[in-house]
C-alpha cells in the first residue's frame, strides 16, 4: 500500500514547481510543521531519506517521512491546484484529527 499518493496531474504540477525551484535531485521529505487552530501542518523540504523513514518513489520523486508520521497519519495526499479547487497544491494526512488540535476556541 503507498503511504504518499498523488494524481498524474498532482505529480506533473508539483515536479514543475520542483523544477521552477531548480531542486535537484527529487528527493523530498514531509514534515510535521506544527499544530494550527484547523490541525497538524505540514510542510516538505529538500532532504536525504533517514534509516527510521518510509520512503516511496514516485516516478522521478522520492518522498519520504519519518515513519511514526507515517503511522500516526496513515501516510499523506498530494492534491494539485485543481483538486484542492483552485487554492494551489496542497499537502494532506490520509487520517485527518477530527475537531481540530484544540489549542483555541476558534474551531468550535
Amino acid at each position: 500500500m503507498n503511504k504518499i499518493t498523488l494524481s498524474t496531474e498532482a505529480y506533473d504540477e508539483f515536479k514543475a514547481f520542483l523544477d521552477e525551484n531548480e531542486v535537484e535531485g527529487y528527493n523530498i521529505r514531509i514534515n510535521l510543521a506544527g499544530f494550527g487552530c484547523s490541525g497538524p501542518v505540514f510542510n516538505i523540504s529538500v532532504d536525504e531519506p533517514k534509516e527510521n523513514d518510509v520512503v516511496e518513489k514516485i516516478n522521478d520523486i522520492t518522498f519520504f517521512a519519518e515513519t511514526s508520521l507515517i503511522d500516526e497519519f496513515g501516510g499523506f495526499i498530494i492534491l494539485s491546484s485543481e483538486e484542492n479547487e483552485g487554492r494551489g497544491l496542497s499537502l494532506k494526512p490520509v487520517i485527518e484529527p477530527e475537531g481540530g488540535c484544540g489549542t483555541c476556541g476558534g474551531c468550535h
